[in-house]
């Protein structure tokens, strides 16, 4: 870390360039703007380098930005595991079951959990923890963290994982794109277009698994600029510069200058499930993954969340308005 930095300006940095916005930054920060703003400018001064653009309408990441935000979520979360592990390390293992959840999985999940929790208590408490597909795998592996939400296929004989849904994926693309005019695409008509795409090292075998996908499809993404938030991605797309691929559930119902497109092929898919140790018995292990697991079920089979094996005629109420 660039000496003298301190986390808490990271923090402001990366709730700006994902909100670009520094009045709602302010709010999720629960500071005020105006010291928000002074605190950033400071911080640019300090490097020597704008990480945003500013206009009276907008505000914008700069390339220097951009690169600094990748390595400030880098920095976050190895010190919010640093203090998830010392919390825990100081807990009988009895009193708390650690989840994990990627922070590119379907965000409803999450509320389930916290719908089921309450029946749990006093008997143990269910915490849920912000963490990247790869640092569950080593914390489930550590025996750190009990259970994982994270994005398949997951590779790793040691662990198990159960599938939770399916959700199909669009493709996202300026307003005046030539593609905004179809009703929905094919993987092959995306051919030659400047994409947006999230980097390997997030989560290497969803990676290489769409990828053989796309290969199969006939196509050949053409990557322009690697983000690691769906945010980024967004706005780049609505910048002009180029299309992204991401499932539904991770983008807002509505937003100026984008649209969103059906993919017809329908193994575009991407799987959640839930990941846990092989050979890990424990009563409440076992006991909260059942019973999420049929929360889950019971939300789709209410048309709350996108079915397994969802197939291109599969419509929620965002595609219809939408598409």
């Amino acid at each position: 870390m660039y000496p003298g930095i301190e986390l808490r300006l990271l923090r402001y940095v990366v709730a700006v360039a994902e909100e670009l916005h520094f009045t709602r930054a302010a709010l999720r920060l629960h500071i005020a703007q105006p010291s928000l703003s002074r605190q950033i400018r400071d911080l640019e001064n300090e490097l020597g380098v704008d990480l945003f653009d500013r206009t009276n309408r907008h505000v914008h990441l700069t390339h220097a930005g951009r690169m600094f935000v990748k390595e400030a979520a880098k920095a976050l979360s190895h010190s919010e595991r640093a203090a998830h592990l010392a919390k825990t390390s100081s807990r009988s293992k009895n009193e708390t079951v650690s989840i994990g959840y990627s922070p590119h999985i379907n965000l409803q999940l999450l509320s389930i959990i916290r719908s089921i929790s309450s029946s749990y208590q006093p008997k143990f408490r269910l915490e849920i923890v912000s963490s990247q597909t790869q640092d569950q795998i080593k914390a489930l592996m550590e025996g750190t963290m009990q259970a994982g939400l994270l994005t398949l296929p997951m590779r790793n004989e040691a662990l198990v994982a159960k599938s939770l849904l399916r959700e199909p994926l669009a493709v996202v693309v300026p307003e005046k794109h030539p593609l905004a005019a179809k009703h929905d695409l094919s993987a092959g008509e995306l051919n030659g277009y400047p994409v947006i795409s999230i980097p390997r090292e997030l989560n290497p075998s969803f990676y290489d698994h769409l990828h053989r996908l796309f290969n199969k499809l006939g196509y050949r993404p053409n990557v322009v600029q690697e983000v690691t938030t769906e945010t980024e991605a967004l706005y780049m797309v609505a910048e002009g510069l180029g299309l992204a691929i991401m499932k539904l559930s991770t983008v807002p119902p509505e937003r100026s200058g984008i649209v969103y497109r059906r993919l017809r092929d329908a193994s575009l898919t991407e799987e959640t499930g839930i990941a846990y140790r092989r050979g890990n018995h424990s009563p409440r292990l076992q006991d909260f993954v059942s019973t999420f697991s049929r929360a889950v079920q019971r939300l789709k089979d209410d048309a709350g969340l996108v079915p397994i094996g969802a197939s291109q005629s599969y419509s929620d109420p965002r595609q219809l308005r939408l598409f």
